[in-house]
């Protein structure tokens, strides 16, 4: 296990170090602040909205119209809370993830770090057009009810300058950050070529399990619950919720002790646990595709979750992809710079012996 001793001199080894670790921190604090308030806003302005009314003699086409758009925007509203959660999530993963790559000198891990900020901000952007279209739609039915609405759009268009310029920000310090370790790969196992292959492929699968601890799992928690909650205001109680619901749930609750079960059968080059985790994964993709579809609905898709199920897929058919890869190189002399912890100490190779400068992914 990584001593507190370590972390702390890696993170404070240069000025480069101590920014990128700074600026993370406080791009997770500012940023919690505002999606804090921003689901703050939406949940006052969902209490705004009018029941809907059971007097047939109301029932013309333009009450008609408005009720749908009021019980759309709850739904919305209700939805979106959830949105501000995994956003506040990511933050928390994203500090996690830095710290990670700076104690272990990870420069794939904080190259896509970078690449998962930025797509972050496009998020904010999505989240202000949705904001604005569904603004312009209860202002139409009642403009007197949508102040909380109104001030969550300048919170929101706020966020996303905001997370425009902390990715501008941690792209350079990343940038910077991997100029400053590089990959020590060599130092780790020496010159051959095929070792070193081997070694980056299985880097990446490491990194790809890293990244699914958010896309994979957080957000199927924060998908879950919302649907679950959904389901029970409904008036459905928890024996009649679906059983595809029950499927979800119980995909979401082992996908964690999968993700480390797959670094394991990984670094003990074992097929049969590789497989496990490769037919789990294929188990996922069936989660990621029915949450998906019920995302899409007519004039009321989920837009944020369907860009976050979508790298979901990707990153499911990454990780299978890299875990065949990886199966495909067990027993050819990989296995003793892979190895953590105890077992890692009994197998210690010349190479590593021979200094003691920053590597990757190590304990």
């Amino acid at each position: 296990m990584i001593s507190f001793k370590k972390i702390t001199s890696r993170v404070t080894e240069t000025h480069w170090s101590k920014l990128y670790v700074s600026v993370a921190v406080l791009q997770c604090v500012v940023i919690v602040i505002l999606q804090s308030l921003i689901c703050y806003q939406n949940a006052r302005q969902a209490n705004l909205l009018p029941e809907r009314t059971t007097d047939n003699a109301l029932d013309s086409s333009d009450v008609l119209l408005a009720i749908d758009v009021i019980q759309a925007a709850a739904d919305r509203l209700s939805r979106i809370k959830w949105e501000n959660i995994a956003f506040i999530g990511f933050q928390f993963w994203f500090v996690a993830m830095v710290l990670d790559a700076t104690v272990y000198q990870n420069t794939a891990e904080v190259l896509a770090l970078a690449v998962f900020n930025v797509m972050c901000a496009l998020l904010g952007g999505l989240q202000v057009v949705d904001g604005v279209r569904w603004l312009k739609r209860i202002n139409a039915v009642n403009p007197n009810i949508t102040q909380p609405l109104a001030i969550a759009e300048k919170l929101e268009i706020s966020l996303c300058v905001v997370i425009l310029v902390f990715a501008c920000a941690m792209t350079y310090l990343s940038y910077e950050m991997s100029r400053q370790f590089g990959w020590n790969i060599y130092k780790k196992i020496g010159a051959d070529v095929q070792i070193q292959k081997m070694y980056r492929m299985f880097q990446f699968f490491v990194l790809s399990l890293k990244i699914n601890i958010f896309i994979e799992f957080l957000v199927s928690v924060f998908y879950i619950i919302q649907r679950c909650i959904s389901e029970t205001q409904r008036g459905q109680s928890l024996q009649s919720i679906q059983p595809a619901t029950w499927l979800q749930i119980a995909c979401t609750a082992v996908t964690l002790p999968m993700l480390y079960f797959a670094r394991h059968a990984g670094s003990i080059e074992s097929k049969l646990r590789m497989i496990i985790f490769i037919l789990f994964q294929v188990v996922l993709l069936f989660h990621f595709a029915f949450v998906l579809v019920q995302s899409v609905q007519p004039r009321n898709s989920w837009y944020t979750w369907i860009v976050l199920i979508s790298v979901g897929i990707l990153m499911d058919l990454t990780t299978i992809a890299l875990g065949c890869i990886c199966m495909k190189n067990f027993n050819k002399g990989l296995k003793p710079y892979v190895q953590r912890g105890d077992r890692k100490q009994d197998i210690e190779t010349p190479s590593k012996l021979q200094n003691n400068t920053w590597q990757i992914d190590e304990d």
